[in-house]
């Protein structure tokens, strides 16, 4: 019987082990790749587009501003012969136009075109953010172990 409970305690120490080392992996890759989760925020510009000055004065506002640089890479493109989207981008219509992109190059949702006040600007910021989150959770939720999933952590 002592051995029973020996081999018994071993193995349920050895199982807690190995699921609290998944556990700590899991959470320090989490927050190792908090920056590949940011959205890219690919704005595509023309040096003759007044409309992408005032989208620019937007951007610089601070509710926009404190989103940009919490949740988003900014890159700015000129839309010229030259410009190269990634695969299965729609072509701009005009300027200015930004495409929301996760850590892929995927689309996260429709394009922003054309000017917006500073409130249809927060609209899409945050639309973006819902979006990615989803995207991300669903990641997360597919990379989980049969442990977690079976603890439900």
């Amino acid at each position: 019987m002592f051995w029973k409970t020996v081999v018994f305690s071993l193995i349920i120490g050895s199982l807690s082990l190995l699921y609290s080392m998944e556990d700590f992996n899991t959470t320090q890759d989490t927050n190792s790749s908090d920056s590949s989760n940011k959205i890219t925020f690919l704005y595509i510009d023309s040096d003759t587009c007044e409309f992408c000055r005032r989208l620019d004065e937007m951007l610089n506002a601070p509710k926009p501003a404190e989103l940009l640089e919490k949740y988003f890479i900014v890159r700015r493109e000129l839309l010229n012969e030259d410009l190269e989207l990634p695969d299965g981008l729609p072509l701009p219509y005009g300027t200015p136009t930004v495409y929301f992109l996760d850590n892929k190059e995927q689309a996260i949702m429709e394009p922003m075109r054309g000017e917006k006040t500073e409130e249809e600007l927060l609209y899409f910021l945050n639309e973006a953010i819902r979006e990615n989150q989803k995207t991300i959770s669903k990641k997360e939720e597919k990379s989980k172990t049969i442990w977690q999933k079976l603890f439900n952590k």
